[in-house]
């Protein structure tokens, strides 16, 4: 799911909303759907190995007859919550923090600092604002460029 989070940038409501039938593997090429606010939908590329990953989780839960279902679930329910994808991201989070103490600048990263992650090393590696937009779900180049910090990268 972590990985799922950094490939996509996509937000806690979309990997909750993330369904069988939105992840899409071609030969040599794989894209997820994602639902973002408004109702909104768009399309984005993940790694084909990020993408066998998922397919063998949605084979191991038994759920790839069922497109319908969503890709990621809690203990007690069907769909994850925001919630509770707050609290795994939270334990993790925790325990990259007991390991390298030194790498991390705050106190708190919520799941949405993730976004922000994968939009800063986006632009490092080069790629036009426009595209990260399009990655993030953005209607207007001007949402994205809020992320832009001091010249060197996204805040």
């Amino acid at each position: 799911m972590l990985s799922f989070m950094y490939a996509t940038g996509a937000r806690a409501q979309e990997i909750c909303d993330f369904k069988v039938s939105d992840l899409c593997i071609n030969e040599r090429t794989a894209s997820v759907t994602l639902l973002g606010k408004g109702v909104k939908i768009r399309q984005v590329g993940i790694p084909l190995s990020l993408a066998k990953v998922i397919q063998n989780y949605i084979r191991h839960r038994r759920i790839d007859k069922h497109p319908e279902r969503h890709v990621f679930s809690s203990q007690t329910h069907e769909r994850m919550t925001v919630s509770c994808i707050e609290e795994i991201y939270k334990k993790y989070v925790a325990i990259a923090k007991e390991k390298h103490p030194g790498m991390f600048l705050d106190n708190h990263y919520s799941p949405h600092s993730m976004r922000h992650s994968t939009a800063c090393h986006l632009l490092e590696a080069g790629v036009d604002i426009v595209t990260i937009k399009n990655i993030l779900g953005h209607v207007s180049v001007q949402t994205t460029q809020i992320y832009y910090g001091n010249g060197t990268g996204f805040s």
